[in-house]
């Protein structure tokens, strides 16, 4: 007897498969989504409780399918997954919080779901991807959800510390599979996790315009591990692929280049990383500080950062 969450795998795929048939996956018309189940319409997270009710032990049911319409987080999609933020509605008290737990029991019953998107803003078609909700994180409210006819599982925070660190990809691993299957997406998310949804060297903490800024650049072959990552402010980030200013690696103390502008122009009124719950890897540091050194002296470098 084949157990209730495998059936519901199984019907999913087989949806999946049923909406390729019939035209898809992109530019289908809502009526198709509806008429195969896959979404209820009119809400971002749909939850088919009547057909997935039992497999909760609460009975909230689970997430068929999430709709991100492109007018938030539009930098927040990519071809290879997506960071899916939770909702936050003036619906009655709990029903936001339902949605949620209900998408946290795809990924821990590692059942797919349906991301449905918009090919352009008034569009009255649909695209859709099969996704996985491959991690979240509660502090800044997001889902991670990865796209592929497989799932794609990311290390927790504790396996993460465990892993060896690796500046450069030139190695195989489950750090470098993560990376090749989730991307920018993935490196964000983690990122975010590791540090908190806030900008490292400022109090901004508006999720919408926070970066993950690689230490070691990623157009050199540097990792997404979040080791070789720091959040940013889009300011900052800027700011700091400029090479206006660095992060000693002894120390953790901020400095700002002599031929440049102090920090307090820069609007850096944290001074040093000492405040955050955990540091990125010393060998990414010590990378940026020995780059900065060579090229302070000329007030105008790039360091060419991603």
């Amino acid at each position: 007897m084949i157990a209730p969450v495998e059936q519901e795998r199984h019907h999913r795929l087989e949806l999946w498969r049923k909406l390729v048939a019939a035209g898809g996956p992109f530019g289908v018309l809502p009526t198709l989504l509806r008429s195969l189940g896959i979404y209820g319409g009119a809400q971002g997270i749909w939850v088919d409780k009547g057909r997935t009710q039992p497999l909760t032990p609460d009975g909230g049911g689970v997430t068929v399918a999430v709709l991100h319409t492109g007018t938030s987080y539009p930098d927040d999609l990519s071809e290879d997954g997506m960071l899916y933020h939770y909702p936050l509605t003036r619906r009655p008290e709990g029903r936001d919080r339902s949605e949620i737990e209900s998408t946290k029991a795809a990924g821990k019953l590692n059942l797919p779901l349906f991301v449905i998107t918009y090919p352009s803003l008034k569009s009255n078609k649909r695209d859709v991807r099969l996704g996985w909700v491959a991690g979240w994180d509660d502090a800044s409210r997001e889902f991670l959800i990865t796209f592929g006819e497989t799932p794609t599982q990311v290390p927790g925070p504790e396996r993460e510390e465990e892993e060896p660190f690796q500046l450069q990809n030139d190695r195989a691993g489950i750090i470098r599979e993560v990376e090749q299957r989730t991307g920018q997406t993935g490196f964000k998310f983690r990122v975010l996790r590791r540090y908190g949804p806030r900008c490292a060297v400022c109090d901004f903490e508006v999720l919408a315009v926070l970066d993950a800024a690689h230490l070691f650049p990623k157009n050199k072959g540097g990792t997404d591990d979040p080791r070789n990552g720091l959040v940013f402010c889009a300011a900052h980030h800027r700011a700091f692929d400029a090479g206006l200013f660095i992060i000693e690696p002894r120390t953790l103390a901020v400095h700002c280049r002599t031929s440049g502008p102090p920090l307090e122009v820069l609007r850096i009124n944290k001074v040093s990383l000492d405040h955050l719950p955990k540091k990125p890897h010393q060998e990414a540091l010590e990378w940026c500080w020995k780059r900065w050194n060579e090229t302070n002296s000329s007030p105008a470098i790039e360091l060419d950062h991603v």
